[in-house]
C-alpha cells in the first residue's frame, strides 16, 4: 500500500481538523438554538418575548362591542364564583406530578359533567366563565390546571401531549366520583388540542362527546406557522434543534404530539368550532382536523371571529350551536 505524500497528509489532517470544527459550531449552534426555542415557547418560566406568543393578549384595539360582551362575561362569571366557589382537588400524574383541578357542584343531583381545558399561558380560571354557562346548562363542571400551569407541578407546557393522559386520569377519578356520569370535554385553543389529542385515547363510555374551539393540527404545525408568522424564520431545521431539546428535558416531541393522529382513533362525536379570520392558529388547521375525525362530527365556522373569539363575536349562535350539539349526545 502506497504512503501519501507528506503534502497530501497535510491538507487530510486540515480537512479533519475543519470538518471536526465544523461539527463542533453545528452542535454549539444546534443546542444554542434548540434551548432558546424551549425557553420561549415551553419552558414553565416567562420568556420576556412570550408574550408574542400569547393569544390572550390583546394585538390591537378592542371593539366596543366585544368589550361590552368581555364585561358581561366577567360579571356573568363573578356572579357565579360567588353563588358556587370551586373545590380544589389533586391527583398525581402517571410520572410523579401533583395536579389541580377546580370543582363546581351546582347540580349535585344530576350527572351531567363538563370537563373544561384552558388555552395556552393560561390556568383553569380562564374557564370559569365558560363554567358559568355550563352550570346554566344544568352541568357539573371540573377544569383541571394542565401540567406547567397554575397550581398544577410541571416545569414546562405539555401543549395538550402529556396532558391527554392527564385529562384521562382527571376524567376516570370523576367516574369513581359520580359512577353514573355523562361526560362532554370542551378545550379553547391549546386546550382543544388536547381534548382532540384525548379522544385518541381508550376513554371510558361515559364521555360522550367532545368540543373544540380553535385547535391545532398538530404542536409541529403550530409551531413552524407561528415560526414563519411572527419571527419570519424557517421551521428547518429550528425544529429539529427544539426538538432534541424538548424530548431531553420535557419528555415528548413536538413532531409526535399530532392532534390529526389521534383523531384518526377516535369515535367520540366531535364539535368543531373556529373563527374565519383567525391568525393565531389558522382556520384553514380546522378543516383538516375535521376531515381526520372518524366518528360522528360537526363543524361551525364563525365569520369574523379571531382566535379564540368565537363566542364573542357572536355569542347566540355559538352557545346555541354547543348545547344543541351536546344534548344530542347527554340526556337531561
Amino acid at each position: 500500500m502506497k504512503k501519501l505524500p507528506n503534502k497530501m497528509k497535510t491538507k487530510v489532517v486540515l480537512l479533519s481538523a475543519a470538518l471536526t470544527a465544523a461539527a463542533a459550531v453545528f452542535k454549539v449552534t444546534e443546542s444554542m438554538v434548540g434551548h432558546h426555542f424551549y425557553r420561549l415557547a415551553i419552558a414553565r418560566e416567562d420568556s420576556p418575548r412570550r408574550k408574542n406568543l400569547d393569544p390572550a393578549v390583546p394585538k390591537g384595539r378592542i371593539d366596543p362591542l366585544i368589550q361590552e360582551r368581555i364585561n358581561e362575561q366577567n360579571a356573568a362569571k363573578q356572579h357565579f364564583l360567588q353563588a358556587c366557589p370551586p373545590t380544589d382537588l389533586f391527583i398525581n400524574s402517571s410520572d410523579g406530578l401533583k395536579l389541580h383541578a377546580c370543582r363546581f357542584v351546582p347540580h349535585p343531583e344530576c350527572h351531567r359533567w363538563a370537563v373544561l381545558l384552558h388555552g395556552y399561558m393560561g390556568d383553569a380560571s380562564n374557564m370559569f366563565y365558560y363554567a358559568s354557562v355550563f352550570a346554566d346548562h344544568q352541568f357539573n363542571v371540573l377544569i383541571p390546571d394542565l401540567r406547567g400551569a397554575g397550581q398544577s407541578e410541571g416545569d414546562y407546557i405539555g401543549m395538550g401531549w402529556h396532558d391527554r393522559l392527564d385529562v384521562v386520569a382527571w376524567i376516570n377519578r370523576l367516574v369513581k366520583w359520580d359512577p353514573q356520569a355523562r361526560i362532554v370535554i370542551f378545550g379553547i385553543s391549546m386546550g382543544a388540542a388536547t381534548a382532540m389529542m384525548t379522544a385518541g385515547e381508550k376513554l371510558p363510555s361515559h364521555v360522550a362527546c367532545v368540543v373544540e374551539d380553535c385547535g391545532y393540527t398538530s404542536v409541529a404545525d403550530e409551531f413552524a406557522y407561528e415560526l414563519r408568522n411572527l419571527f419570519r424564520l424557517p421551521a428547518f431545521p429550528i425544529l429539529r434543534f427544539a426538538d432534541r431539546v424538548t424530548r431531553s428535558r420535557a419528555g415528548y416531541g413536538i413532531f409526535e404530539a399530532s392532534a390529526i393522529e389521534q383523531l384518526k382513533k377516535s369515535n367520540v362525536p366531535i364539535l368543531f368550532i373556529h373563527g374565519d379570520k383567525d391568525t393565531f392558529v389558522p382556520t384553514s388547521m380546522v378543516h383538516r382536523v375535521y376531515e381526520a375525525a372518524a366518528g360522528d362530527k360537526e363543524l361551525l365556522l364563525v365569520k369574523n371571529a379571531t382566535h379564540g373569539a368565537s363566542a364573542l363575536v357572536d355569542p347566540e349562535l355559538y352557545f346555541s350551536t354547543l348545547f344543541r350539539f351536546i344534548d344530542k349526545y347527554i340526556g337531561c
